[in-house]
């Protein structure tokens, strides 16, 4: 324990500490969140200039780029991994990330070959034109090498960079795959979508990886049997998230059409969202939560977790209110049929997001097997159970699927906590107080929407109440900014 406060005070650091952890944390996740805000805010842009086939293929290529992300990359990636082996390889910390970024490079190679062999049945199953697999596997290649820099920066607080790349990297491609859409023709606007997007975003990439390998070129077996350990059932683990809801708009293309893929796409674009943003601030405070295990500092951590989960809700909650108004601003007339989908999805990504601070904590404790083992199996009761009720029940009844399987693995994730002797570090009471809240608002969704005056008064006292909050802590976090 003092060794890692001894060592990264050499370096300015002082691990654990709240302030930084809160600056850090805050400029990434706002520089991300502005990022794919952009893309947020010119969804109706591309509805409108795209045909509803064509925005229904573009969604589920997107979808399929990221679960093959974690594929190809076998989740080596992942920051809870960075961040734990941190601890273990402080010393060949720069060793330890090159060589993971050369093995999950290699494994996207050969996933490359693999389908270039079997194209013809593969393409078959995820329902992409073949003319896009080399974009595809381009993109998946310098995406996962930028994200292994954002994974190393965040475990050594650098948040400057990682902030910095990842707003260019969603800003500068979605502009250019407007102007693209906008002045090719209609007939190309697939194509210029799909290239005006991933290719610009993966030269980001390169530049992640030059800095990477600048640093070092070392590949290490022992490295490698490290990081799988980890990785092998994160990525069974992860990859239920991304089944949940990625899949959503692929199983809707395969089972009704590609106008249903559309609608559900709309709504996939909001939660997207929020899946980017509780992403970002779990690996903001990743590290955070690592380093205060190791530092044994349980009471801050508790408070941490609960003051983190209260505003995951409150975050849900508003949005939830707003949904009429985030419908037909992002999709028009056409789309209202989304608005139904939207608070379910949004209280599944919520659930999904109170269930990673569990599984951090398990990466910390290298006890993540029995994590992949739930997983998966409900990774594959959920996509059989999307498959056969889909077409009796419509489109809402995989966000429906999406709660039942985060609020069983959130329950379960707690459970493997508590057996692992960490319990006294999470404020069971304060997560479910707030989770029943937000689902209370979930359920009573339908009527709000028709009774607006009520609905605005409940949107007004959450906003108020969040600006006061922040006005009577001002100097507080202007503090924790500048420091």
């Amino acid at each position: 324990m003092n060794m890692l406060q001894t060592d990264d005070n050499k370096n300015n650091i002082q691990r654990g500490n709240s302030q930084l952890a809160f600056k850090a944390g805050f400029w990434y996740v706002f520089a991300n969140f502005m990022g794919k805000a952009v893309a947020f805010i010119t969804t109706p842009i591309f509805a409108r200039l795209m045909t509803v086939s064509d925005y229904g293929e573009f969604s589920n290529f997107a979808g399929w780029i990221g679960i093959l992300l974690s594929l190809t990359g076998a989740e080596l990636h992942n920051n809870n991994i960075i961040s734990r082996a941190y601890y273990d390889f402080k010393k060949n910390y720069d060793d330890f990330i090159a060589t993971v970024t050369i093995l999950g490079s290699s494994i996207t190679g050969g996933t490359y070959l693999l389908f270039l062999f079997f194209q013809g049945p593969i393409f078959k199953i995820i329902a992409i034109p073949t003319q896009f697999i080399h974009i595809l596997f381009f993109s998946l290649l310098f995406s996962f090498c930028r994200l292994m820099y954002y994974a190393r920066e965040r475990t050594l607080y650098r948040y400057k960079s990682v902030a910095a790349i990842s707003f260019l990297s969603l800003f500068i491609p979605t502009i250019i795959s407007i102007c693209l859409v906008y002045f090719l023709p209609q007939s190309e606007g697939l194509a210029a979508r799909i290239y005006g997007f991933y290719f610009p975003s993966a030269l980001f990439g390169v530049f992640c990886a030059v800095s990477i390998f600048n640093n070092s070129k070392v590949f290490e077996w022992r490295y490698c049997k490290y990081a799988l350990y980890l990785s092998l059932p994160l990525l069974v683990h992860f990859l239920v998230a991304n089944l949940l809801s990625s899949t959503n708009v692929i199983i809707a293309k395969s089972v009704l059409n590609a106008e249903s893929a559309a609608i559900m796409s709309i709504a996939t674009s909001v939660t997207s969202i929020f899946t980017i943003f509780f992403q970002s601030t779990s690996g903001a405070i990743t590290a955070w939560i690592m380093d205060n295990l190791e530092l044994r500092k349980n009471k801050l951590l508790k408070r941490g977790i609960f003051l983190y989960v209260v505003l995951l809700a409150i975050i849900v909650i508003i949005t939830i209110l707003l949904t009429p108004e985030i419908i037909r601003i992002l999709g028009g007339e056409k789309y209202l049929s989304a608005i139904s989908l939207l608070p379910s999805l949004l209280f599944a990504v919520y659930l999904q997001a109170v269930s990673t601070v569990f599984t951090i904590i398990l990466s910390y404790d290298k006890n993540v097997v029995q994590v992949a083992v739930y997983s998966g199996i409900f990774a594959l009761l959920s996509v059989m159970a999307k498959i056969n009720f889909l077409s009796g029940y419509g489109l809402i009844v995989l966000a429906y699927i999406n709660i039942a399987v985060f609020g069983i693995l959130m329950l379960i994730n707690y459970m493997l906590v508590e057996k692992a002797g960490y319990a006294n570090i999470i404020p069971f009471k304060g997560i479910i107080l707030p989770t029943l809240i937000a689902g209370l608002f979930m359920i009573l969704s339908p009527q709000l929407n028709h009774w607006n005056v009520f609905r605005y008064l409940m949107l007004g006292f959450f906003v108020a109440s969040v600006l006061i909050i922040t006005f009577l802590n001002k100097n507080k976090l202007i503090g924790y900014l500048k420091k």
